[in-house]
Formats: C-alpha cells, structure tokens, sequence
C-alpha cells in the first residue's frame, strides 16, 4: 500500500480515528473458468515384445521340463537299479547253494578210479611240450601314394 500523504493543514482538528475510513474492496469470489471438454486422447494399447526375451524364456521353460523329466527318469532308473540289486544278492546265494550242492553230490576218488581205468593220466605223470607258431604277416597293400608313384613311373619310363 501507499503511504499517506502528510496533512499539515488540518492538523488542529484531527482527532485520531476520526479520518474517514477508506473501503476495502469486496472480495469477489472467483468463478471458475468455464472450460470446453476436452477430447481424451485415444490411448493406443501398443504392447513391445522383445523376441530375445521370449526366446530365453522358451528355453529356460524347456530346460526346465527337460529336468524334470531326467529327475523322474533318474527315479525310475534308482529304483529299477535297487530291484536289480536284490535280484542279483539272491541269485549269488542261490548260485552258492547250488554249487555246495553240486561239490558235494560227486566223489572225487570214485571220479579218479573211473578215469584212470578209461586210460587217462593224471597231469603231474603226463609230458608237457610247448610248441610256438609264427603267423605269417601279410604283405601290406599298396597305398594312393604307391599307385600314384606308379602310374608315373609307367607313364615316364
């Protein structure tokens, strides 16, 4: 605000407060301004794919499965190995029951007696001798170098 200007001339009448009182403005309350609608931007649903993005996650889906399968192959295959297992422990055991049985089913001296009346000998009496055989090596065929040699031998002599 501006400063009031000193009166000096009326001074001997003035009373404070007794100067007429200056009008504030009323306040006029704003009004909004009214404003046209405006048209909304149509919004275009645009979606970006990045091909090396899908193709990665394809292959992690795949490796993915691929494990999966191999753990439930890996199973079936523990558990196989496991049957197998068993089935071999008893058929040791049963192979060593059967060759008790077997060794224990012939006389050894009855075996000897009927040997030696067919004409056998025993091998500590019979004559050893040792005979050694030399295979011999076949001659080596010729290689592409050979018959390359050869043909120019024979087209030059």
């Amino acid at each position: 605000m501006t400063q009031k200007p000193k009166i000096q001339y009326i001074g001997q009448f003035y009373v404070p407060g007794s100067e007429a009182r200056v009008l504030a403005p009323k306040e006029k309350k704003r009004k909004a301004k009214t404003k046209l609608p405006t048209a909304k931007r149509e919004q275009v649903g645009a979606i970006y794919i990045d091909p090396i993005a899908i193709v990665g996650i394809l292959a992690a889906v795949a490796l993915l499965a691929v494990m999966v399968l191999g753990v439930l192959q890996i199973r079936d295959d523990w558990t196989e190995y496991n049957a197998m297992s068993r089935y071999v422990s008893q058929l040791k055991s049963e192979n060593a029951e059967l060759k008790s049985t077997y060794r224990d089913g012939y006389d050894l001296a009855d075996i000897r007696e009927k040997a030696l009346g067919i004409g056998l000998v025993p091998k500590e009496e019979s004559k050893t001798m040792r005979i050694t055989v030399t295979v011999p090596q076949r001659e080596p065929e010729p290689t592409l170098w050979d018959d390359i040699v050869w043909f120019f031998q024979g087209l030059f002599a």
